[in-house]
């Protein structure tokens, strides 16, 4: 009997260390998505993606811009980007080594894109007045420190659609695209399309 008592707590060790062991693997596995879990993420992603396309077509958008269609213009000059409807023409009367305006041969609709030197912020302020006073119908708000959006009917019966962004130099890159109003369903998707796309370098 002497020499069965040391045996009883080993075994009753190496029982508790069985358990333990197989308790913190069963932990380990529960943490991980069974494949029915990935699925129901995934449908409910899909279902999101589908919910925000049906949204976007009650609100009268059109299908998503084709990004094939737009040329880049890069002015290494200023340092900024933009992409433009490789169909609509540059107006060489009115741009200049600071930026572009171009036209729409088809609907009339503009693109207007300059650097800007904005000392001590006086173009800044004169551009974001300008949006204020002008057409009840316009409406714009900063986003952030250094970038300005507005969109509305100017004072010239247009729709009019602008961004702008400070340079950490203090200068600004201003971008505005005009069209007819009756043109809004089908060039607004556009416009939002092509403003998102200027970027500082």
């Amino acid at each position: 009997m002497k020499n069965m008592l040391p045996t009883l707590p080993f075994g009753a060790t190496l029982t508790l260390a069985l358990l333990l062991s197989a308790c913190g693997k069963q932990e380990a596995v529960g943490d991980v998505p069974s494949s029915e879990e990935l699925a129901q993420q995934a449908d409910a992603a899909s279902q999101a993606i589908r919910d925000e396309a049906d949204a976007a077509e009650g609100d009268g958008a059109t299908s998503a811009v084709d990004l094939a269609t737009l040329d880049s213009y890069a002015n290494a000059l200023r340092g900024y980007t933009i992409m433009v409807p490789g169909a609509w023409t540059v107006d060489q009367a009115s741009s200049d080594d600071n930026g572009r305006v171009y036209t729409d041969p088809e609907s009339g609709a503009k693109l207007a894109v300059s650097w800007v030197e904005n000392r001590e912020d006086a173009a800044w302020s004169k551009a974001v007045q300008t949006v204020e006073d002008g057409s009840e119908t316009m409406e714009g708000a900063p986003v952030g420190k250094n970038e300005y959006r507005a969109s509305g009917i100017s004072t010239n019966g247009q729709k009019s659609s602008q961004r702008m962004l400070r340079k950490p130099d203090g200068t600004m890159v201003r971008a505005e695209i005009s069209y007819a109003t009756d043109q809004a369903q089908s060039t607004d998707p556009l416009a939002k399309t092509i403003l998102d796309s200027l970027t500082l370098q």
